[in-house]
């Protein structure tokens, strides 16, 4: 097993996305499993398929966590996703209530986004040889200028201004701890954890994909990491990312 997450630390002053500075580290260095890539000042990080992630500079904690976890099956890989989730959802849960976990990666209070998870992995022979994960909390910021739908932030729902190193610490703790779950093999746990926390788990919704909207309620996530809704008097329903829109 690697170090502890957060126990390496590495200060970036300015970057345009922690993943890819990551990503370059890794492939010219030997860096440890659990290093951190911490700046305060990303300048153009990267969300999902095209989606960019705005953070104000000296505002908000965007970071990179590199990992191998090489004891874990490509067709478990989801999992990876799951913990950091649900380390996250700790962690806030700590400030704030209603938070939730957004299928697939996506950290909610109510129905406002507060922070977002990029998972890049690297696989070989069936195994995760590293994974470099990504994530921007929004903190101090107050106001968004990009054309997200809802974002919001610590300092907006507590009306405070928040120390960033203090909230760093505690946080990769948090995740550490969730991740050590993982590598232990507890997965029961683990998805009990996810579930509990999905947002709108097992209450009725509208939903909508490309062949039609309906009214459903969130069941469960597969094995890779679809999610299953139950349409009201329908199928059991199964969706890759951007496959079914949240009405």
């Amino acid at each position: 097993m690697s170090q502890h997450i957060g126990e390496t630390i590495i200060y970036i002053e300015s970057t345009k996305s922690t993943n890819n500075y990551a990503s370059e580290q890794v492939r010219e260095n030997e860096v440890e499993g659990g290093t951190v890539f911490l700046t305060y000042n990303q300048t153009a990080g990267r969300g999902q398929l095209a989606n960019t992630w705005e953070s104000e500079p000296e505002r908000n904690l965007t970071f990179s966590i590199f990992i191998r976890p090489d004891f874990l099956e490509i067709a478990r890989q989801f999992m990876l996703s799951k913990v950091v989730c649900f380390g996250l959802q700790q962690f806030l849960s700590r400030y704030v209530d209603r938070v939730t976990i957004k299928w697939p990666n996506d950290i909610y209070v109510g129905d406002r986004k507060i922070c977002g998870i990029l998972i890049e992995n690297a696989v070989m022979n069936g195994k995760i040889t590293q994974s470099i994960i990504g994530v921007g909390l929004n903190v101090n910021q107050t106001e968004f200028l990009s054309n997200a739908p809802n974002p919001v932030s610590l300092k907006m729902l507590t009306g405070r201004k928040h120390d960033l190193k203090e909230l760093i610490s505690e946080l990769l703790e948090t995740v550490d701890h969730s991740y050590r779950k993982l590598a232990n093999g507890q997965f029961k746990a683990i998805d009990k954890g996810f579930l509990n926390n999905l947002y709108h788990f097992q209450s009725w919704h509208s939903y909508k994909d490309k062949d039609h909207s309906y009214t459903g309620k969130i069941v469960g996530v597969n094995s890779i990491g679809q999610l299953r809704i139950q349409e009201k008097d329908g199928p059991v329903w199964e969706y890759h990312f951007k496959e079914v829109e949240y009405l």
